[in-house]
């Protein structure tokens, strides 16, 4: 793992500490989505289709 992979992985643990305090949790396909699109492997325009598509999958 490069440095700008460890860099993305700490700030995510970081992130989902932080989310779990407040009682929210990250699962991890939006753990994934959000490593593909900070590793600039999925576009913004992907990242948002894929989080509405999770988001409108969560109440079902």
């Amino acid at each position: 793992m490069n440095e700008k992979e460890q860099k993305i992985k700490k700030a995510m643990k970081n992130s989902a500490a932080s989310l779990a305090i407040d009682g929210h949790f990250v699962t991890k396909e939006m753990s994934d989505l959000v490593y593909r699109k900070l590793k600039g492997e999925i576009t913004h325009e992907q990242f948002m289709a894929e989080a509405l598509r999770m988001a409108s999958n969560k109440d079902k």
